[in-house]
């Protein structure tokens, strides 16, 4: 089989194969802090997907790196991808809170997936990250590796009649509809705009529906590795998979604490957006700091990274 790599990045690919690609922050600094941010980065992927002929497979958004499970005619074409959605995030994001600077590490890693064996494992491996990382008990409870999406319609929330939604969230699904038609990504001001307007089980119901209708995944594809869904999630309750093909740095330990951070910081604090955190000063970082280490519980090195703060020796937290 033929193989191509990129002059650029000398990156391996094989032609007609599935990718498993990594993208982490620029100095291993968290990424996630607010449901919005899920929401425009998924769009924006599965927008960007659709520009350029990428299936996706499977992603897995943890809240300081992205897996994606990806299949791309070339290098160049999965190159061009990867560039022009990280880009986008990253305007969108620094934008929506004046923020500067590089977002994501300057470059993935990627590794190409050859046999139904190797891809059973990354397949497995991608879906359980959530689970290795504490966030929950099984990989398809975790709403961000959108595993449950491919069997449920909305399976983080209680369905209702459409008859008894609320005005906003007719309106808001509407939106999202001609949005998602017409190919254009949710930004941060459409997104806060819509998830202002509902609360609760309605918010739930919104976000299940902006999953669904921007959904970039072949799930024929995926499942092709397995006789159901059932068989695959019980193969990621079975074991965890392995990746040896991509240099993946391990941040031991569980990420809730940034969960409890996360969740400290928007109901007790009452500051919302949470990742306006990481453009306080440096003095409010480090009473910050002290508070969280008073009442999360949380190290120096995850408070760190969860403000984006340097170390005493101006070094990022990596």
């Amino acid at each position: 089989m033929e193989r191509k790599t990129s002059k650029k990045r000398r990156r391996r690919f094989v032609c007609h194969e599935c990718n498993h690609v990594y993208q982490k922050t620029a100095d291993g600094e968290l990424l996630f802090y607010d449901r919005e941010d899920y929401l425009v980065c998924y769009t924006v992927l599965s927008v960007t997907a659709r520009k350029y002929g990428v299936e996706i497979l499977e992603v897995c958004f943890m809240v300081d790196h992205i897996h994606i499970l990806l299949y791309a005619e070339t290098c160049e074409i999965m190159a061009d991808f990867m560039r022009d959605y990280t880009s986008v995030f990253a305007q969108e994001y620094n934008e929506s809170i004046g923020r500067t600077g590089q977002l994501f590490h300057k470059s993935y890693g990627s590794a190409p997936k050859s046999g139904d064996k190797r891809m059973r494992s990354v397949i497995v491996y991608i879906g359980n990250n959530p689970v290795e990382k504490k966030l929950c008990v099984n990989a398809e409870d975790y709403r961000w590796n959108f595993l449950k999406y491919m069997v449920e319609s909305c399976p983080f929330s209680e369905w209702k009649p459409t008859n008894s939604y609320s005005r906003p969230l007719r309106r808001a699904k509407k939106q999202v509809k001609t949005m998602a038609e017409l190919g254009l990504f949710l930004n941060y001001a459409k997104v806060r705009s819509m998830l202002s307007t509902v609360s609760g089980n309605e918010m739930e119901l919104l976000t299940d529906f902006i999953v669904r209708a921007y959904s970039p995944f072949n799930e024929k594809r995926i499942l092709a590795y397995y006789e159901n869904w059932e068989q695959m999630t019980h193969a990621m309750h079975s074991t965890t998979g392995s990746e040896y093909d991509i240099n993946e740095r391990f941040y031991s330990g569980s990420d809730q604490v940034y969960m409890n951070m996360i969740r400290f910081v928007r109901d007790v604090l009452k500051l919302n957006p949470v990742r306006q955190v990481t453009v306080m000063r440096q003095g409010q970082k480090m009473k910050l700091a002290e508070l969280l280490r008073h009442k999360t519980g949380a190290s120096s090195y995850q408070i760190r990274r969860f403000l984006q703060m340097r170390d005493p020796d101006g070094a990022a937290p990596k």
